[in-house]
């Protein structure tokens, strides 16, 4: 198929320059972003287009560079790094770079050495920002992962470092607390009950909450796609959690008089969000927030709505009948022994017989 014609009034734009609507321009960088320039007149966009594809041209190494490998830096090498396709990882991946680059940049690839890496984890965590150097850790290795399959490394100097001591300091969500909150949701907004529960029964992030739409709900099971991870899941309608008496089957069942194909939505109107329309991540944060709080559970190491997961899952493994690391989408026995660690929660039970 050739490419759509380019309209006589763009002709002489520079590339990447976009008119996102009338008088606004934004331009697109090779690597996918998308740059807002801003209310401007077209000639100081199209001038502002055209030094940066001059900058970007200037930062492609020539022919001979490559050839020699003198332009095989670090910091080359980061912008040879795929971009995902989730939007949210690609933001953090280039806040991630950026950090990176920052330091090590100018390093040239077969030159940089396990103390380059290590002497960056070292400021990150003097500075107190350990879960950043855990973050920025695993993002190095990946690079370099990457720069070996494209021979600018002979060996991973990341990947010997030491991984960072984070200290995890949100609080695991005990059942108890669980049901405090539950009592009180309904005071916060009338979906949030649905989503608690949604949230015990199939050990769903938020993220993956909010997106759930009635057409995954089959005659036998519940769909579910992870965005974060990209498992798909069919979790049976009859799977219950006997402990609070919930099956899924019963709790998609509830509706709220707004007709809309979305599990989880707006029953009345929510600023700009009108009814029916979906209920977005972080607001479901914050409202299970909200609701801990009416619950008189104090701010210190307070368990955020992500920790239902966790708490589904050690419920689950004290029922005994259902495959946890399967319904919450974990790869690895490491990840799913992760989310059932109480940390200090609950009493370790010694089990006899």
């Amino acid at each position: 198929m050739s490419p759509a014609r380019r309209s006589i009034k763009r002709r002489d734009w520079p590339r990447g320059l976009r008119e996102t609507r009338p008088g606004y321009y934004s331009w697109d960088h090779p690597d996918g972003r998308s740059l807002a320039i801003g209310r401007v007149p077209l000639a100081a966009a199209k001038n502002e287009a055209m030094l940066a594809n001059q900058h970007v041209a200037a930062q492609r190494p020539g022919l001979l560079e490559r050839v020699t490998g003198v332009s095989n830096t670090v910091a080359a090498l980061l912008e040879l790094m795929p971009v995902p396709a989730n939007k949210n990882t690609a933001k953090s991946w280039r806040s991630l770079d950026k950090i990176i680059g920052l330091e090590l940049g100018a390093i040239r690839c077969s030159e940089l050495k396990t103390k380059d890496c290590a002497g960056l984890l070292r400021k990150l965590i003097e500075s107190g920002r350990e879960r950043t150097a855990e973050a920025v850790r695993s993002r190095l290795i990946a690079v370099c992962q990457y720069g070996q399959a494209e021979g600018w490394l002979e060996s991973n100097p990341a990947e010997v470092t030491r991984r960072p001591e984070v200290e995890v300091k949100r609080g695991r969500l005990t059942l108890e607390a669980f049901k405090a909150i539950r009592a009180r949701a309904h005071e916060v907004a009338e979906w949030l009950p649905l989503a608690m529960d949604l949230g015990i029964v199939t050990a769903a992030d938020r993220s993956t909450l909010a997106a759930l739409e009635r057409k995954d709900i089959g005659p036998e099971a519940l769909t579910v796609h992870r965005g974060k991870t990209g498992a798909l899941l069919e979790i049976p309608l009859r799977i219950r959690l006997d402990v609070l008496e919930l099956e899924l089957s019963e709790v998609l069942k509830r509706r709220t008089g707004v007709v809309s194909r979305h599990i989880i939505h707006h029953v009345a109107q929510w600023g700009n969000a009108p009814a029916g329309s979906p209920v977005f991540p972080d607001r479901i944060s914050k409202a299970f927030t909200a609701a801990r709080v009416l619950a008189g559970i104090p701010d210190e190491a307070a368990p955020t709505f992500h920790e239902i997961r966790s708490l589904s899952k050690r419920l689950y493994d004290a029922q005994g009948n259902v495959d946890t690391k399967a319904l919450l989408g974990h790869a690895t026995e490491r990840m799913s022994e992760l989310y059932a660690n109480p940390r200090g929660a609950e009493a370790i039970k010694v089990r006899v017989g």
